[in-house]
């Protein structure tokens, strides 16, 4: 026996299966074991019907090859962990968005808005008169002297404007979702056309809003004095710069912060009439004139509807450039002793406005009927193509 263990031993040392050692070992003892020997005659038959008994089981569960299962559990990881289908299991339950950062955007840009606009007045009196001194403010005349001047105004009119809009920018940018998206900087759903008929009739909405507010509200000293400086600046040679900074910068930087960032942030976690309604008060309410604000409500609401139905910021700041383009347009058109903002200009003038905005009013409603807004997609999602 103990030859036999050795024996048993150095062959599966070798590499000789289990089952194979055992038969030579069986074979190698028969011949110095008689009474193995003598028996091997009788269970021969039964040793045979065994060995392919076995071999049948054996076979039939002989595990897999040691790298095809090492394989196979390596598919299952990585299927587990696929950031593809990881991504797309997030995707379909979108998270809330936080609706409080667009009150918080709306405070920081107010402040900003107030301390640059304070900061520049001083740069824009330094520049016109050499110095500053506290009696600045108190003073009229130095004042209209800083706004007649074109650098000056171009200070105390455009960068405020840029402080305005800087939070909702930085804002959209460390957003989780793309900066385009999130300022609803789209094509949406609406065609180019239906861009310009919007735009064709905001400043019909802008006039009438206006005559109604003043058949019950005087025009402020304000929005007289803005009157006035628009037109000495026109007079000077002023005007393409004055288009620029009246026109274009508002459209810009106030579409992206009430209508871009708050308005769509708002309709995302909000019905679409509260979202509207919020970023069109916060942007009659930073015009801070008490009748200009009343004014311009109809304004934020038209331009916030369009925004919300069309699916796309670019249709509101085409919008709002029109208006303000015509607004100015009109000022300096309108006799100079007419110094009421909200009285009407030259004839053709409001014939124009009234004839193009009609003709906008109702393309604008074609458009609302025409192409239907969708039902809103959170911010973050992923559609699937049917």
């Amino acid at each position: 026996m103990i030859g036999r263990r050795s024996l048993l031993g150095r062959l599966h040392c070798r590499g000789v299966s289990i089952h194979d050692a055992s038969r030579m070992v069986a074979m190698d003892s028969s011949d110095s074991d008689p009474d193995f020997h003598t028996s091997k005659h009788v269970n021969k038959n039964n040793t045979q019907e065994d060995d392919s008994v076995i071999s049948e089981d054996i076979s039939s569960t002989e595990p897999e090859p040691l790298l095809a299962s090492l394989a196979s559990q390596t598919a299952v990881v990585t299927d587990s962990f696929n950031p593809d289908s990881f991504s797309s299991g997030i995707s379909s339950t979108p998270s809330k968005d936080r609706w409080w950062t667009s009150l918080a955007v709306i405070g920081i840009s107010l402040l900003l808005f107030l301390s640059t606009s304070f900061v520049m007045t001083i740069v824009a009196a330094i520049y016109v008169h050499g110095s500053f001194s506290a009696s600045l403010f108190s003073n009229p005349d130095s004042l209209r002297q800083v706004t007649q001047s074109p650098v000056g105004l171009l200070l105390m009119i455009v960068t405020p404007q840029l402080a305005l809009v800087t939070p909702c920018l930085i804002a959209a940018y460390l957003s989780p979702h793309p900066m385009r998206q999130r300022l609803a900087l789209v094509k949406g759903n609406w065609p180019v056309w239906a861009w310009i008929s919007a735009a064709l009739a905001t400043p019909l909405i802008g006039i009438i809003s206006g005559i109604i507010i003043g058949l019950f509200l005087e025009e402020s000293a304000a929005l007289k004095e803005m009157s006035d400086i628009f037109r000495q600046q026109s007079q000077s040679g002023f005007i393409t710069q004055l288009i620029l900074m009246i026109a274009v910068t508002p459209a810009l930087c106030e579409e992206l912060l009430f209508r871009g960032y708050v308005q769509s942030r708002l309709t995302q976690v909000f019905r679409p009439v509260f979202g509207v309604l919020v970023s069109s008060i916060a942007f009659a309410a930073f015009h801070m004139d008490p009748v200009h604000v009343i004014a311009v409500v109809p304004l934020g609401l038209f331009l916030g509807w369009l925004t919300w139905q069309s699916g796309s910021l670019l249709p509101a700041i085409l919008a709002h450039f029109t208006n303000n383009l015509v607004s100015v347009l009109a000022i300096i058109i309108a006799p100079t002793a007419d110094t009421n903002t909200f009285s009407l200009p030259a004839l053709e003038f409001t014939l124009g406005i009234f004839l193009f905005g009609c003709l906008g009013i109702a393309a604008t409603s074609f458009a609302a009927i025409a192409y239907r807004r969708a039902p809103p997609t959170p911010i973050g999602t992923t559609t699937t193509p049917t």
